[in-house]
């Protein structure tokens, strides 16, 4: 029976798939090399830049980390300060392989986030940043290759409304901080992104807002009597549409700069 992968991620040495029960490990020809139970609700993996780790996060704020080359749990460790995070945020290993990004559940309520970076030597904590201040959410994070420059989609959090917006991390702080007019485009990115990190799995797609979007538009639509503009929802995109659109953060922060 074929199985179906929450997230299925692969270099061109290995492929590493989460069911949420289970982490698999395939080769490149995607035959089964080891499977590994360590942990629940397990859905977000990252590979190492080397091609020989992958790190995989758990919703109940747990990190494991897998050596692919010698097929073994290396660490397991908590992560998030929040038992049952549902963030749903991927790892990121940065492009030289020495720290790992990870966005965590925060302390004193559940919304707000902080970001930690861990070292790959021992996947110890090296800083935690915004613990303290603002009522800050970070939802997806992207390294871009072209600038070397790790790129924050969040908001913040206000009395009346939510201001969403895409910055950069520039010396562990949030720099060059663009706001987003229109809560859809966040909520377009929010979902891509996490079609792209899982790797456009049919499972993800299924259960992501790109199905249910076109049914919320049609009854907000026969509700009110009139066409309703929900941005970049107001078309329909199947999984192959959104594959070949290779859209990213960066690319984001530059057409919110354009206006």
């Amino acid at each position: 029976m074929r199985k179906s992968f929450v997230s299925l991620i692969a270099n061109d040495r290995y492929q590493v798939g989460c069911t949420g029960q289970t982490v698999y490990v395939r080769d490149a020809a995607g035959s089964e090399l080891a499977k590994f139970k360590d942990m629940t609700y397990a859905y977000y993996p990252a590979l190492h830049p080397n091609g020989e780790i992958a790190a995989v996060y758990s919703n109940n704020g747990i990190m494991a980390i897998y050596s692919l080359s010698e097929l073994r749990l290396i660490k397991k460790f908590r992560v998030s300060a929040m038992n049952d995070t549902q963030t749903d945020v991927f790892p990121l290993f940065t492009p030289d392989g020495k720290y790992l990004y990870q966005i965590e559940g925060r302390k004193g309520d559940c919304l707000n986030s902080r970001l930690s970076v861990y070292s790959t030597l021992d996947y110890q904590p090296v800083i935690r940043l915004f613990e303290q201040g603002s009522k800050l959410v970070l939802s997806r994070m992207e390294w871009d290759d072209k600038t070397n420059c790790l790129f924050l989609l969040g908001y913040f959090r206000k009395e009346e409304y939510n201001e969403q917006f895409i910055a950069k991390l520039i010396d562990y702080s949030l720099q060059d901080v663009r706001c987003l007019d229109n809560h859809h485009v966040y909520d377009f990115y929010l979902s891509y992104m996490d079609l792209k990190q899982t790797g456009f799995t049919s499972h993800s797609y299924e259960w992501s807002s790109f199905t249910t979007m076109p049914r919320v538009k049609a009854d907000l639509e026969r509700h009110l009597g009139h066409p309703v503009d929900m941005g970049p929802f107001n078309r329909e995109y199947n999984l192959e549409d959104l594959k070949e659109m290779n859209l990213s953060l960066a690319q984001l922060w530059e057409e919110t700069g354009e206006k």
